[in-house]
């Protein structure tokens, strides 16, 4: 006779969904950062590629002013559109969570930097990071990506270093570029005003976790992101 099937516990069925659920939220997660995300950046970057090559050929046109703005209006929706993308990621698991090394995450992290503007980071990583939690290595991983976000947009930069130590004492990490460099409080103050939160998101991550950040940088350049993670303390 065969033995009736026996049933899981109901903590063990508990544990079996939510691991199902974080391996599904990280498939989405994956998803939108590796398709619709990097899509809407570059199509973003074409649009704008786009308005400076009318501007130029409609100059002394009387209706310069109207197409503009209507690239203006195409620009600004697709910003928004992006906003929501990133909300809807924001709720599902880091892409970082990968079972990969954080120094094999950053290699990869910083060949498609290279790859999509040409300038190859100078990188420095040493110590041992298998102490770090979830929490810290998403936000450790999430603002070296941020910041290299921000140098391919706006900097201007020709050479990028990257410096991550982990220790005893914790982890620290530089993101340096030689670009025109801005002026941290005014640009981060209209960022957060335009909803646009990008370091000042991951800079309350590392508040939260204990942790500081800190932007040096002004108009001329060079500019400095650093971030500093403690330990976490261990029962």
């Amino acid at each position: 006779m065969l033995e009736p099937a026996r049933s899981l516990p109901q903590t063990d069925l508990e544990e079996a969904w939510r691991t199902a659920a974080q391996r599904r939220l990280a498939r989405l997660r994956f998803d939108l950062h590796d398709g619709p995300q990097q899509d809407m950046v570059l199509l973003a970057d074409d649009i704008r590629l786009l308005r400076e090559q009318l501007e130029a050929v409609l100059d002394g046109q009387p209706h310069k002013e109207r197409v503009l703005g209507r690239i203006d209006d195409l620009e600004a929706r697709l910003v928004a559109i992006d906003g929501d993308l990133r909300r809807i990621s924001a709720f599902a698991e880091s892409p970082f969570m990968a079972a990969e090394p954080v120094p094999v995450v950053l290699a990869k992290m910083t060949d498609e930097f290279a790859t999509r503007t040409g300038i190859v980071p100078e990188m420095r990583v040493e110590g041992d990071f298998g102490g770090l939690t979830d929490s810290q290595q998403i936000t450790l991983l999430g603002l070296i990506r941020e910041a290299l976000s921000n140098v391919r947009e706006h900097s201007r930069a020709g050479s990028v270093t990257i410096t991550v130590n982990a220790g005893p004492d914790g982890v620290e990490a530089t993101i340096s570029d030689d670009g025109r460099g801005f002026d941290p409080d005014r640009a981060l103050l209209r960022a957060a005003r335009g909803g646009h939160l990008g370091l000042v998101g991951m800079h309350e991550r590392v508040r939260l976790l204990g942790g500081e950040t800190r932007i040096d940088s002004s108009p001329g350049g060079p500019t400095t992101v650093s971030v500093m993670l403690p330990p976490y303390p261990r029962r």
